[in-house]
């Protein structure tokens, strides 16, 4: 695809002082001066700023990937949504502050603000569109306004709806909803035998068992969705994103502990904008479920990050030991057991296995017994052969007596 214009892409272009300033208001820092200006910093090893912004560079690619085609709506006169970079930090800083105000109220108060004149104003199509960029950056959720399909489909998801009554936090709730999953179980007592352990979900089981291909995304919703028709299960990989609201800015886990959605939206000036617990168990799915330390796990990670570009901070997650007791999978668990279920039920995928029950077990003792028949046949197709090689020598010494 060939590169957006600045002439028709207002954000075609993020300079290193862009990506400084969405630090800023994300997450309250921002790179020193030689980071920005593309200079070696004489700092780095004494633990400065720009450490972290070398971290994030994924995150950085994915910043001016989803802005650089942006293109306005505008008709006639009127202006486009987002003239730059700091438009749109200014719609995060709105929203960030007003986690609890209707999505409807911050966009019509920002345009009617920003745009006296309502002939200047952009179409409602294109301030959705900010709305919905801005609330990407914030959350690495895709959401999409009413009535409107914001952007391509992902991994054949579709991108979350997120109402006009609704605020930001509410939206988030709504994509991420909280439940109890008794039947999972993180320990491996002998007393928890009728449940199902995580450590049975790992990404090489998945892979050898399930025959499922793991894909990268960058929509945190759709984390651990299962495809079961293409046999692909998606991974949310920006783990230095995660980690960014769950550090004090020395990338040592925050005091703050863990919250629900209900205690971000009453701190308007967190660092976190993703809830603490569910950032904190998106990584323990990747560090306690699919990749453990074993070697073959870790191996397997080091393909995905150096082959299919994930995340290379996946390698790098922190201890979560301190935070166990806030893991309860009540955000993935759902997901988590989709994934068991596939193990112990693969989908068929060839030819052959669809023809069979669509159950594990009993595909499997059909093929064992078709595997058996199959024997049995040529066995007695080999028995036949020598019997009648055996009467022929015979025929032969009778016809032929020596």
């Amino acid at each position: 695809m060939a590169a957006p214009t600045s002439s028709f892409y207002p954000l075609a272009n993020a300079t290193p002082q862009d990506l400084a300033e969405i630090c800023k208001v994300l997450w309250g820092w921002s790179p020193c001066s030689p980071w920005v200006q593309g200079e070696v910093c004489p700092q780095l090893s004494a633990g400065c700023s720009c450490s972290q912004a070398m971290r994030l560079e994924p995150f950085f690619d994915f910043y001016r990937n989803m802005t650089a085609f942006y293109l306005p709506d505008a008709v006639g006169s009127s202006h486009p949504a987002l003239r730059s970079h700091a438009d749109l930090r200014d719609i995060v800083v709105l929203l960030r502050g007003n986690l609890d105000r209707p999505r409807i109220h911050l966009t019509t108060e920002y345009f009617t603000q920003r745009e006296a004149e309502e002939s200047k104003r952009p179409p409602l199509s294109d301030q959705n569109r900010a709305f919905n960029l801005a609330a990407r950056v914030i959350t690495m959720v895709q959401p999409a306004a009413e009535n409107q399909s914001d952007g391509l489909l992902e991994a054949g998801s579709q991108p979350a709806l997120w109402s006009n009554d609704k605020s930001l936090v509410a939206f988030i709730g709504s994509v991420f909803p909280k439940r109890e999953h008794p039947t999972l179980s993180r320990g491996n007592d002998a007393t928890t035998t009728t449940k199902i352990h995580v450590s049975s979900i790992m990404a090489k089981r998945l892979k050898k068992i399930a025959k499922l291909k793991i894909i990268p995304t960058d929509d945190l919703a759709s984390h651990l969705s299962l495809d079961a028709k293409q046999g692909t299960v998606a991974i949310f990989h920006y783990t230095s994103v995660l980690k960014e609201g769950l550090t004090n800015g020395n990338g040592h886990p925050s005091s703050e502990g863990v919250e629900g959605v209900e205690g971000v939206a009453a701190r308007t000036n967190t660092r976190s904008n993703i809830p603490p617990q569910l950032a904190i168990e998106t990584l323990a799915t990747i560090k306690e479920v699919l990749f453990p330390d074993d070697s073959v796990s870790q191996s397997m990670l080091r393909s995905l990050i150096s082959r299919d570009k994930f995340d290379p901070d996946m390698a790098r997650i922190v201890d979560l030991s301190g935070l166990d007791e806030h893991v309860r999978y009540q955000y993935w668990g759902s997901r988590l057991l989709d994934l068991h279920d596939e193990i112990e039920n693969p989908t068929p995928r060839g030819f052959f296995e669809k023809w069979l029950e669509r159950k594990s077990g009993a595909r499997y003792a059909m093929m064992g017994t078709l595997i058996g028949l199959f024997i049995a046949i040529l066995l007695g197709a080999l028995g036949l052969v020598v019997s009648i090689f055996q009467a022929w020598v015979g025929w032969q010494q009778w016809q032929h007596p020596v």
